[in-house]
C-alpha cells in the first residue's frame, strides 16, 4: 500500500506561485480581414516564421492565427504586473501542433521580463468557436 508524504506534498504547492494570468479574445473574422489586406505583412509583424510555416496551410489559417494571437496578447496581459509594454510579438512564440499541448516560446525582451518576474512555467490553453478564439495563460513561478 502506498503512502502520501502530506508535508512533502504541502511544501511543493507552497513553491508554486501563480505569477500571472491573461485571457485574451480575438475575431476570426477581423484576423482574416487583417490577413487579406497586407498581403503577408500582418503575419511577417506578428508571426514568427515557424508559427507562419505551421499555420499558413491550416484549413483554417485565419482561425489558427486568431487563437495565436490571443495567447501571445494573454501572455503580455500575464506579464503586464511586471511591466510589460510595448510590442512583443515576435518573441512570444506559439506552438499549437495538432495533438500536442500548446506551448509558449519566449525569447528576447518577453524572456527577460519572465525571468526577472521568476517564470518557471508558462501555461496555455486554446479555445475556439466559428467566430471567436481565445486563449488563456497562468505563468508558474
Amino acid at each position: 500500500m502506498r503512502t502520501i508524504d502530506r508535508d512533502l506534498c504541502r511544501r511543493r504547492i507552497l513553491e508554486q506561485k501563480i505569477l500571472g494570468i491573461g485571457i485574451d479574445l480575438c475575431e476570426i473574422a477581423r484576423m482574416r480581414q487583417q490577413m487579406d489586406a497586407s498581403s503577408g505583412d500582418f503575419l511577417d509583424a506578428v508571426f514568427t516564421p515557424a508559427e507562419i510555416a505551421r499555420g499558413i496551410d491550416r484549413r483554417h489559417p485565419a482561425r489558427h492565427f486568431a487563437a495565436s494571437f490571443a495567447a501571445k496578447e494573454a501572455v503580455i496581459k500575464a506579464m503586464s504586473g511586471a511591466g510589460a509594454s510595448g510590442s512583443y510579438w515576435l518573441d512570444i512564440e506559439v506552438d499549437d501542433r495538432a495533438g500536442d499541448r500548446p506551448d509558449v516560446r519566449l525569447r528576447g525582451r518577453a524572456l527577460e521580463l519572465a525571468d526577472g518576474m521568476g517564470v518557471r512555467r508558462v501555461h496555455l490553453t486554446l479555445a475556439h468557436t466559428q467566430e471567436l478564439a481565445t486563449a488563456g495563460v497562468v505563468l508558474e513561478g
